[in-house]
């Protein structure tokens, strides 16, 4: 029989120092030796596994760093903005109330029933007197007390948009408001500003051109309602500007000022109503009540 090789079972070590010391011998089973490089190749995977783990959580680590003080500042804004934010809405309330007790509404929207019953007064209301010759010494009398409007500038423009308080042309206040009386028969439901012919007329109010269109007294006629039981009256214009249904702003341009309908000379016949009743524009417009 063939000699069968000896199956090794053990591996045998020897270290032999540098110096003249007896040389050191072991032995090692193939079985541990396979289990030693187990375990040791399990240990190499998990340090280059914990390795690789440590790095990408430093990485994330360093971005939630910087995501937490973003987050913070963000927080810290956060809270200026809803500090401005309930600053804003309490002078909003407040400009609110305001407004309901100035009768000023916001709704933009004007009946059919409402412009007819606004519209059916316009004939009525047109008793208008043609600007008469006056003698010498009245004359002389009227232009001594003839005063040149200037349209004042004011913040109280801006907040009360829909109270006509704008006026509407700068010029010379020729005719003055007046009722009839026992002494007076002929009323003036307005004032006149003359001025050159062609000069810009401007809305005295935001709010929406209600009629714009000739009529036999006040010729070249705008009316403006302003949605908060006052309406605007603009005659004896030369040119209208803006349409019928068309929304205007307060201090915009709607006509050029002329001399059109019973006209001797070029102004303007300004009205305003209140819940359908003249009123004296003096009392609303700021040019008179800042003098």
């Amino acid at each position: 029989m063939a000699n069968k090789k000896r199956r090794i079972k053990d591996l045998s070590v020897m270290l032999i120092p540098d110096d003249y010391a007896d040389p050191i011998s072991f032995k090692i089973s193939f079985t541990k030796l396979k289990i030693l490089v187990v375990l040791l190749t399990i240990i190499i995977i998990h340090i280059i596994t914990g390795f690789v783990f440590y790095w990408k959580y430093a990485v994330v680590n360093d971005k939630n760093q910087v995501l937490t003080k973003e987050n913070f500042e963000l927080r810290e804004d956060n809270k200026k903005l809803y500090s401005m934010y309930e600053i804003v809405d309490d002078f909003l309330q407040y400009q609110d109330r305001v407004k309901t007790a100035l009768g000023i509404n916001q709704d933009f929207e004007i009946s059919d029933r409402r412009r007819a019953e606004i519209l059916n007064d316009i004939s009525p209301s047109m008793e208008i007197i043609p600007n008469q010759p006056l003698q010498s010494e009245e004359k002389k009398q009227v232009e001594a007390k003839l005063d040149f409007l200037t349209q004042t500038k004011s913040s109280y423009h801006d907040f009360a948009e829909n109270l006509p308080t704008f006026l509407p042309v700068e010029g010379f206040l020729t005719t003055d408001f007046r009722e009839a009386d026992w002494f007076v028969s002929h009323r003036h439901l307005g004032i006149d500003i003359a001025a050159k012919k062609g000069t810009p007329v401007r809305a005295a109010a935001d709010g929406i051109v209600l009629f714009a269109n000739w009529t036999n007294d006040l010729g070249n006629l705008i009316i403006i309602d302003h949605l908060n039981g006052f309406i605007t009256y603009y005659g004896h214009n030369q040119v209208l500007l803006k349409k019928e249904q068309s929304t205007v702003n307060k201090g915009e341009i709607i006509a050029q000022l002329g001399s059109s309908g019973k006209s001797t000379a070029p102004h303007l016949h300004f009205e305003i109503r209140k819940n359908g009743e003249p009123v004296d524009p003096k009392e609303y417009l700021i040019s008179f009540q800042s003098r």
